[in-house]
């Protein structure tokens, strides 16, 4: 039987508001043969091991670091050599320096370095870039790092486990809310469509998705969710049409139907977030 490890720890938050780092509960999730995924606060860790060693995938956040390396331990004792940002989020990149310091080789996009700088940015960024693709051979497996079109930000890859036939998609896709469209750091909804057609291409129906945050998904789950952004852009095309504002737009019920499920009631992964997104690029 595939092996969960759960850490627990008693707590939520502090009465400040902030995260209570002790409180948090760090569980490997069984993908596909040796590739797991790590939950905790943050985005979610692809984690891959064998006698070659422990290929990751993100690392979220400094304070978790101990408990990150921990998790790994209950499923290997190999040396942790490969690491890989998805994008440039702290609750991706956040452990960057502490695992570097451990050893850990970490890549990334070069546009996940350039942009981490141009943000301000104080976490660690990726110590080798790429700008198109490269591949890791390792533990037996051909593991492909790939562009995908500006999206959540402008430095999004997908990671193909390819004899596992199993993704890592970062934040691209997540199953948690809407998508959120990082304009800022040069995300678009456009492209995050084109970045799902990408993911429909390189999937079959036995592919294992591993979302940014939220849980596995197929193919099929990542048509419906491209399928439900078209009906959106489509929508707020007809409201431009009809010149309404960005307000009138936000209000005009254009997700209605798919609230219940997708909206996050947060800047982040809300209706009214992705309807800016997807009205101010559409304007321009």
């Amino acid at each position: 039987m595939a092996l969960l490890v759960t850490i627990l720890l008693a707590g939520a938050q502090t009465a400040t508001g902030q995260q209570d780092w002790d409180a948090i509960e760090v569980t490997v999730h069984p993908v596909s043969g040796s590739v797991s995924y790590i939950e905790g606060s943050g985005g979610n860790i692809g984690l891959f091991v064998g006698d070659d060693g422990v290929f990751l995938i993100d690392d979220q956040y400094a304070p978790l670091t101990d408990k990150i390396v921990a998790a790994i331990r209950t499923v290997s004792s190999e040396p942790i050599r490969f690491l890989v940002n998805t994008h440039m989020h702290p609750d991706h990149t956040g452990g960057n320096e502490n695992f570097g310091k451990m050893g850990t080789l970490i890549f990334g996009h070069e546009n996940v370095r350039s942009q981490m700088a141009i943000a301000g940015y104080t976490q660690e960024p990726p110590l080798i870039t790429f700008s198109e693709d490269m591949s890791f051979h390792i533990n037996g497996e051909t593991v492909h790092v790939f562009k995908t079109p500006n999206a959540h930000t402008n430095g999004d890859v997908y990671i193909k486990f390819e004899a596992s036939n199993v993704i890592h998609a970062g934040d691209v896709y997540r199953t948690t809310s809407y998508p959120y469209i990082d304009t800022s750091n040069g995300g678009s909804f456009l492209g995050t469509i084109k970045a799902y057609d990408l993911l429909i291409e390189v999937s079959d129906a036995d592919t294992k998705i591993v979302p940014g945050h939220g849980v596995i998904s197929n193919v099929e789950d990542v048509r419906a969710f491209r399928d439900m952004l078209l009906v959106i852009r489509d929508r707020v095309a007809g409201a431009i049409r009809e010149g309404q504002s960005l307000e009138e737009a936000q209000a005009a019920g254009l997700t209605a139907e798919y609230d219940e499920r997708w909206d996050s009631g947060r800047r982040i992964g809300s209706a009214a977030t992705l309807i800016e997104s997807v009205y101010t690029e559409m304007m321009n």
